[in-house]
């Protein structure tokens, strides 16, 4: 008998990530390479469809939603093994850390045991990865917050939850953390099936300043964490150094107050020294303009080439885009609004997307973006309208765009 063991370490609270593995049927959708499944026997047994078409068969032996595990093992597989037990455990790292284990047991036929253990130690660690770069991945679509406020934000945040976003984007400067927090509060949506994003202002990136003004937007927002952390602009004039804020928000991550960092309107040379300064891989997104008529193809280039996913705001255009005749010939044939349109371009594109709305019919609307597919040729014809025109660029505020 031989077995083997893989381990991965997420800064994501345990009962997130259990909840996110989704338990024995879920398999399919964060491993890439089985891509369909079937249940049967009330669902204790799961049929997988290897990438060669063959299947695996697997019966679930054990369920500990409290201990957070499954077992199971192997009826049929074209694997060189036999005696095939297996276990999924996802166990606490203190409170806003957890590791997840995926181990087996086995015996081999007509193999060696280091053949066997190395084949399934790959299995696992291959798996352990997909499952990391699904939970730490910036959802697609969220409710953006920009200029709400009061009961407008509260209403707008209820309304979004309501219909289903599980995605909000908040920031320091928009002052509307609190009514934010609120919203949430009684909205009664669990805080772990929710993805909060909040924004460092420039008056806090200073290495004492950021930290403390973060557990305050925590405060506002009634929770212990965010899932995302931006840097909201590049110190003005480089009066704060890149290197000083972006290792003051790996600390604050490394504090559990926030399980991602990123930055937001950075150019390439920011974003090369926010690279410098604590490694792409810790670079969650870069959050900046991107619209139709402002593709920032320099900026995603770059991001793209280091692993740095791209989140569009202004997607719409302060709503230009709504009235484009190209968009608007585009949502006529697939009998879509132009909004979702314009969402799903950009999300087709691979970038996140966070619009923004007061009224509940617009935001049930932008939803339905993620079901839209658009045809090569009319995404050919959105890249054709590039031009250039950004329209947020603050003086004083603004770097040198690319």
């Amino acid at each position: 008998m031989a077995s083997t063991i893989a381990r991965i370490a997420l800064p994501v609270a345990a009962d997130r990530v259990w909840q996110l593995i989704g338990g024995f049927h879920s398999l399919p959708d964060w491993l890439p390479y089985i891509p369909s499944s079937a249940l049967s026997e009330g669902g204790r047994v799961r049929t997988l469809a290897n990438p060669a078409g063959e299947a695996i068969v697997e019966r679930l032996e054990a369920f500990n939603d409290k201990e957070r595990f499954y077992s199971y093992s192997i009826l049929k597989a074209p694997f060189a093994a036999k005696d095939y037990f297996a276990t999924l455990r996802v166990k606490p790292d203190g409170d806003a850390a957890s590791v997840v284990e995926w181990s087996g047991s086995f015996t081999p036929v007509g193999v060696s045991e280091q053949e066997i253990t190395q084949h399934f130690h790959g299995i696992y660690t291959d798996g352990l990865s997909a499952l990391k770069e699904k939970i730490m991945s910036i959802p697609a679509l969220g409710i953006g917050t920009f200029r709400l406020q009061g009961e407008v934000v509260i209403d707008s945040v209820r309304n979004g939850l309501e219909a289903g976003y599980r995605v909000i984007d908040t920031a320091q400067i928009y002052g509307n953390e609190a009514e934010v927090g609120a919203a949430i509060a009684a909205s009664g949506v669990p805080r772990a099936e929710l993805f909060i994003t909040t924004k460092i202002w420039i008056e806090n990136l200073s290495k004492d300043k950021l930290i403390p003004s973060l557990r305050e937007s925590l405060a506002k927002l009634r929770t212990d964490y965010v899932d995302l952390t931006l840097i909201h602009w590049p110190s003005p004039g480089g009066e704060v150094p890149v290197a000083e804020y972006m290792a003051a928000l790996a600390e604050a991550r490394a504090l559990g107050l926030t399980r991602q960092m990123g930055v937001s309107n950075f150019t390439v040379d920011l974003m090369r020294q926010a690279i410098d300064a604590v490694g792409a891989e810790a670079i969650a997104t870069n959050q900046v303009e991107l619209h139709p008529y402002l593709q920032n193809r320099k900026v995603v280039e770059f991001a793209r080439q280091h692993g740095i996913h791209i989140t569009s705001y202004m997607t719409l255009a302060y709503g230009k885009v709504l009235g484009d005749p190209v968009i608007r010939q585009i949502a006529a044939r697939h009998h879509a609004t132009p909004a979702q349109v314009a969402l799903a371009w950009a999300m087709k594109l691979g970038y996140a997307v966070i619009p923004s709305s007061t009224k509940r019919a617009n935001l049930d609307s932008n939803l339905k973006a993620r079901d839209l597919k658009l045809s090569d040729d009319d995404m050919a014809q959105i890249a054709a309208l590039d031009r250039g025109e950004r329209l947020t660029s603050p003086a004083g505020l603004a770097p040198v765009w690319d």
